[in-house]
């Protein structure tokens, strides 16, 4: 396991790295094309020394502690949810918690606590996951809880993105592939029907139509031509200019900047270190006998090809433009945050699963019973 736990972390250095030289990259570019100034670079260094101190405060919990409270860990996450409420809007949705300059999105650390609490539960209803009761629908009615309180705020991806992750992870515990089809469809009815019906948002079904209409989004064009215009090994450090013009090129088009200073190939190697990454971890996770996590380290990666995906998918006007963030690279602290503290749990489970005695779950424990 030695060599997948190096290859996980030098993964994770190179994905930070990258993100620090896109984003000074992109700070330069302001100044000298806009006169601008913008601490994007900053801003990078900044969360990621915070993501840092809470992968160590996760590393140094032991992962019994997360399963013998995984239900306040539930209600912890339903309670960050709802604390946005409290706070005034931020571009007209309640989405953030603003502690001075600073912001958190409280959805990007649910989706995390989401996943140890459905991971938890698979191992202790372990003997039910092939009912559709206990295996599929009362665990998917928890996470429905936290899709609908990120549908109030309003952020429909994230929401999506809460349901589809939460599937998979009842999947691997053992859940029926049948109730993830049939749900899966289910949604697709119902999401239609409301947009149909104008039940959704006005700038949510005004990207829908636009996307559907075969129309390029104003920013996917720009964020295209920034790379189509710099070739296959890009510009160089520095050398482009349309980067500026993007819009949340430090967030939801970073891959606008890379690609306008590396070119495709740049693009292509962030891509070959997210599959080591992803392999490395399902690798670390063949040596975990800990059903729970064993099976967050399977959504973990999941969460994290899904964001890969998603983010890629809006780059190239293959999806709707949405706002989810790249992995690591984009400026998105909340979510930079919510993954190391991810990484630290699993870690956290691996070194101390053999120092401390598996904590036996109580009747009183099972959450379907």
């Amino acid at each position: 396991m030695r060599q997948e736990l190096i290859v996980t972390f030098v993964s994770y250095f190179m994905l930070f790295i990258i993100g620090a030289i896109a984003m000074y990259s992109l700070d330069i570019a302001k100044e000298m094309v806009l006169g601008v100034q913008s601490n994007f670079f900053q801003k990078h260094i900044f969360t990621l020394i915070i993501g840092f101190l809470v992968f160590l405060i996760t590393l140094n919990i032991p992962y019994q502690v997360f399963y013998k409270y995984y239900k306040f860990l539930y209600l912890l996450g339903t309670g960050l949810l709802l604390s946005v409420f409290a706070f005034p809007k931020i571009n007209g949705v309640h989405r953030w918690i603003r502690l001075g300059s600073f912001t958190l999105q409280p959805s990007e650390f649910a989706k995390i606590i989401l996943l140890l609490f459905l991971s938890i539960y698979v191992e202790q209803n372990r003997e039910y996951m092939e009912s559709f009761w206990r295996g599929f629908l009362l665990p998917m009615l928890f996470a429905g809880g936290y899709a609908a309180l990120v549908m109030l705020q309003p952020n429909l991806s994230t929401a999506a993105l809460v349901l589809i992750v939460s599937m998979l992870t009842l999947y691997y515990g053992g859940a029926r592939f049948l109730y993830l089809l049939s749900t899966a469809v289910a949604g697709i009815v119902v999401f239609m029907t409301a947009s149909a019906l104008g039940y959704l948002h006005s700038y949510q079904i005004g990207r829908l139509s636009h996307f559907f209409s075969g129309n390029l989004a104003p920013q996917v064009d720009i964020a295209l031509k920034a790379v189509k215009n710099s070739g296959i090994t890009g510009a160089g450090l520095l050398g482009g200019f349309m980067k500026v013009y993007v819009p949340e090129a430090e967030n939801d088009f970073v891959l606008a900047v890379i690609g306008e200073d590396f070119g495709f190939f740049g693009i292509l190697i962030i891509l070959i270190i997210y599959l080591f990454l992803a392999y490395a971890l399902m690798r670390v996770s063949s040596f975990i006998e800990r059903l729970s996590l064993r099976v967050f380290t399977w959504s973990y990666v999941t969460l994290i090809l899904l964001h890969l995906t998603i983010n890629l998918g809006v780059f190239a006007g293959m999806l709707p433009v949405t706002g989810v963030p790249l992995p690591f690279i984009s400026t998105g602290g909340s979510s930079m945050i919510a993954l190391l503290a991810g990484l630290g749990v699993i870690i956290s489970g691996v070194f101390y699963k053999e120092e401390r005695k598996p904590y036996k779950a109580t009747e009183g424990d099972d959450i379907g019973g």
